[in-house]
C-alpha cells in the first residue's frame, strides 16, 4: 500500500535558471497494484518567498473496497530551497498513522555542515551535493528535464535508508491521459544491486510533472501511480520575469 518514489538528481549550475519562480500546483494520483486500485495520493506544492522556498506535501489514503480492510494513512512533507544550482531539501517528514503500525520519521539537511540529522540515529549521515528526499526529487527531476538533462544520479533519503539511485531517459512518446494526449519523456531507474525497476513518464505540457510512475517488483508485481487531476497555478520551471538574488 505504501507508495513512495525513491529516485534521483545531479543538476549543474546554469545562470539562466538561477531564480526559477514556482507558484504551486496540486495533483491527485490513483494508486494501484496489478490493476487493482488501492487508494489516492493527493499532492500539493506551495511556493513562498517569491518562489525561492517550496513546501510540498503528499497524503495517500486507501479508497473503495480497500478502505474496508486498510485504514493506514501516509503523509509526507518536504521543505525545499530553490538555489541557482538546483533544489536543496531542508527538511523531510514521514508519518504512517491509522493502522496497526505507526511510524514517524524526520530528516534535517544541514548544508553548511554537509550532514543529515535523522530521527532515531545518533550519528548524522553525510550530505552529498546530489541529495534529495522522496518528494523534493520530483521537483528536481522536473527542473532537470526542463534544462535538457536526460540522466540523473542522486542520493535519496527515505524513512528506511539513504541510498544512491539513478534515472535515465529512454524514449519519447505521445501518451493519452486524463488531461488528453501529452508529449512524454520516459525515464528508467537502473542499479546493479536493485531487484526492482522504476519507470517515470513526464509530460512536457505539465513542466515535466510525472503523469505515471510504475515500480516493477522482482516477483513481477506492478505498483502504479497514475495522474487523475492536475491544477496548475502559474508554475514556472524556466527563467522567470522576476530577477532576484539568492541571498
Amino acid at each position: 500500500m505504501r507508495m513512495l518514489l525513491p529516485l534521483l538528481l545531479l543538476l549543474p549550475t546554469n545562470p539562466s535558471f538561477a531564480n526559477p519562480l514556482f507558484a504551486g500546483f496540486s495533483a491527485d494520483y490513483e494508486v494501484s497494484k496489478n490493476g487493482t486500485v488501492l487508494g489516492i495520493s493527493h499532492r500539493q506544492l506551495i511556493a513562498r518567498d517569491q518562489g525561492k522556498k517550496l513546501d510540498y506535501a503528499a497524503t495517500t489514503i486507501p479508497t473503495g473496497i480497500v478502505a474496508l480492510f486498510i485504514s493506514d494513512r501516509f503523509m509526507e512533507h518536504s521543505l525545499m530551497q530553490v538555489m541557482s544550482t538546483g533544489i536543496q531539501p531542508q527538511q523531510y517528514e514521514y508519518q504512517r498513522t491509522g493502522g496497526k503500525k505507526e511510524i514517524t520519521f524526520q530528516a534535517k539537511f544541514n548544508w553548511p555542515h554537509k550532514n543529515i540529522l535523522v530521527s532515531g540515529q545518533a550519528n548524522p549521515q553525510p550530505l552529498l551535493p546530489n541529495t534529495q528526499d522522496l518528494l523534493s526529487f520530483q521537483i528536481a527531476l522536473m527542473q532537470g528535464l526542463a534544462r535538457g538533462i536526460k540522466k540523473f544520479k542522486f542520493q535519496i533519503v527515505d524513512h528506511k535508508r539513504v541510498q544512491l539511485q539513478e534515472l535515465e531517459y529512454t524514449q519519447s512518446s505521445i501518451q493519452n491521459s486524463s488531461l488528453g494526449p501529452l508529449d512524454v519523456l520516459q525515464l528508467e531507474h537502473h542499479a546493479a544491486q536493485s531487484h526492482y525497476r522504476f519507470t517515470f513518464w513526464c509530460a512536457k505540457q505539465l513542466d515535466y510533472l510525472p503523469i505515471k510512475i510504475t515500480k516493477t517488483e522482482q516477483d513481477g508485481d506492478i505498483i502504479q501511480l497514475k495522474l487523475q487531476r492536475f491544477n496548475k497555478k502559474a508554475f514556472y520551471l524556466r527563467e522567470p520575469t522576476y530577477q532576484g538574488n539568492d541571498d
